[in-house]
Order: structure tokens, then C-alpha cells, then sequence
């Protein structure tokens, strides 16, 4: 059967188009880096592609809570660190008193502890990023107020309890805060030192109940940042595991995603060497004419 010059001609065009086409691929495979150009590329490594990117934005999400709970925590580990020492050295103030030789000091001590008390409640008012720790999940306002006469000290009216929970997981969720009750033992700590510096201002010697009193709330403040180092501890753990699952859905992406820029170089020359073979093919049998199929 013979071929007729048409069919010649159109089949070997669409050969070089085809040809170039690949090419065409190939040259921006290779300078956007990319192997997945469009869905119809490969249909199936594409929804991996959209899989592996999902996970990969979630679990930076999940990296950045992680990242803010830390520093949340670390602050609050300070703050109770600090409010820690204010009660060792009221603790201090109470044996000195108590010993005897400071009882003709009983107002400059009285005076001391009401240094501390101030301290002691702008501690429990911590704020980071405009959020008071120390407020369970009412951030917004002071947990802790104190009389403007320093007799007493309130609680907010809308509560200073609640836990603050960051998302670290698929369905996982770690608390990254201490609220003023687990601290502070809501009032009771500033009370008992206010109790401490009026019975001294009063020109009594504080009691064995005093200090029994201040060396228990000392255990417990140190409790509570030993709970805070837990907190931190679980939430480096988290870090650890993220990191890790972000190089493997990297490795993934690259997997699926990744041009193979020496397997890219070698097809394209491939196609560029079988297209310049097809033109010198082409360029000896499209010219021919009738006449030269008579002679």
C-alpha cells in the first residue's frame, strides 16, 4: 500500500510536536525544580503532593502552638520562681522576728513584709502579650487586687481559674498554663502575709502557726514550678516529635514533588538528539515531489 506524501508530512510533524512538547516540559521541569507541573502530569503523585502539603501546614501549625505555649510557660516559670523567693524571704522575716533578737524591729520587719505583699500580687499580674498568666482563661483583667489601704487582697469577680489548652497534634492538646488557684492558692498566700505584717505592726511577735503557715505555702509555690518544668518538659517533647515528622513529610514532598535534574538532563538530550534526528530524516524525504518517484 502505498503512503501518500500528506501522510508523510502530518505524521512527521506531529512526531516533531510531540518531541518538542516533551522537551518543553523537560526545560521547565528543570528550571522551576519541580516534577508535578500540573495535576494531568501524574494524576496520582499529585494528590500525594496535595496530601504531603496539607500535613506539612498543619504540623507547622502545630510547631508555632507548640512555640507560644513555651514561652507562655517559660514566663510563667519565672514569675513563680520569683514569687517563690519573695516567700523565702518573708519566711526569713518571720524566724528574724521570731528568734528574739529582732523583736525592738517588729515594724521595720512589719514593713518589709509589705514590700513583698506589693511584689508579691504584681507577680500574680504577670502579663505576657497582653495576657495575664496567672488569670486562667480570664486574661484580660487583673486575677489579684489589692485595697488601696493593703488589707486585703480580692480575687477578678469573673474568676481566675481555667485551662488553656494549645492544639500539638492531631487530636492532641497540651495545657499551657498555671492558673492563680494552683499558684496562689487563690487569695490565701497574700492573705496569710498580710495577717504576718499586721500582727507585727500590731507589736506582736508572729506565731508558730506564722511560719508553719509561710513554709507550707513555700512548699507548695515550689510544687507548682516543678509541675511548670513538667509542662515544659511534655512540650519539648512535642517539639522533638515535630521536628522529626517535618524532615520525613519533606522528604515526602521531594519524593513526589522533586525534579530529578540528572534524569531531566538526559531525556532532554535524548528528545533534543531523536528531534535533530527527525528533522535531518525529515528535511531528505518531505521535498521530494512526483517526479521523483517517476524517475
Amino acid at each position: 500500500m502505498r503512503i501518500s506524501d500528506n501522510i508523510l508530512t502530518k505524521n512527521f510533524l506531529t512526531s516533531v510536536n510531540n518531541s518538542r512538547s516533551r522537551m518543553s516540559k523537560l526545560q521547565d521541569q528543570l528550571s522551576s525544580g519541580k516534577r508535578v507541573l500540573n495535576p494531568s502530569d501524574d494524576p496520582e503523585a499529585a494528590y500525594r503532593i496535595l496530601r504531603t502539603k496539607t500535613a506539612i501546614h498543619k504540623n507547622e501549625q502545630f510547631q508555632k502552638n507548640v512555640s507560644d505555649g513555651t514561652v507562655m510557660l517559660q514566663a510563667t516559670a519565672q514569675a513563680i520562681d520569683n514569687f517563690s523567693n519573695l516567700l523565702l524571704e518573708a519566711k526569713d522575716i518571720v524566724t528574724k522576728a521570731r528568734s528574739g533578737i529582732g523583736t525592738t524591729n517588729l515594724e521595720t520587719f512589719a514593713e518589709q513584709i509589705d514590700a513583698i505583699i506589693k511584689s508579691a500580687v504584681q507577680i500574680g499580674n504577670t502579663q505576657f502579650n497582653g495576657k495575664h498568666l496567672f488569670g486562667g482563661t480570664q486574661t484580660t483583667a487583673p486575677p489579684f487586687i489589692l485595697a488601696a489601704d493593703g488589707s486585703t487582697v480580692t480575687l477578678n469577680p469573673n474568676g481566675i481559674t481555667g485551662t488553656i489548652e494549645l492544639q500539638v497534634g492531631d487530636g492532641l492538646k497540651q495545657a499551657v498554663n498555671i492558673d492563680g488557684m494552683q499558684a496562689f492558692l487563690g487569695e490565701e498566700i497574700f492573705q496569710a502575709l498580710i495577717d504576718i505584717r499586721d500582727t507585727m505592726r500590731g507589736g506582736t511577735v508572729p506565731t508558730a502557726a506564722h511560719y508553719d503557715q509561710v513554709t507550707a505555702h513555700v512548699s507548695h509555690v515550689s510544687s507548682v514550678g516543678g509541675k511548670t518544668g513538667l509542662m515544659l518538659n511534655a512540650l519539648e517533647m512535642h517539639e522533638n516529635f515535630l521536628a522529626g515528622r517535618e524532615i520525613h513529610l519533606a522528604s515526602l514532598l521531594s519524593n513526589d514533588d522533586d525534579t530529578d535534574f540528572a534524569e531531566s538532563t538526559l531525556l532532554l538530550r535524548k528528545e533534543e538528539m531523536m528531534l535533530e534526528a527527525a528533522l535531518n530524516v525529515g528535511a531528505r524525504l518531505i521535498p521530494k515531489t512526483l517526479m521523483d518517484f517517476l524517475r
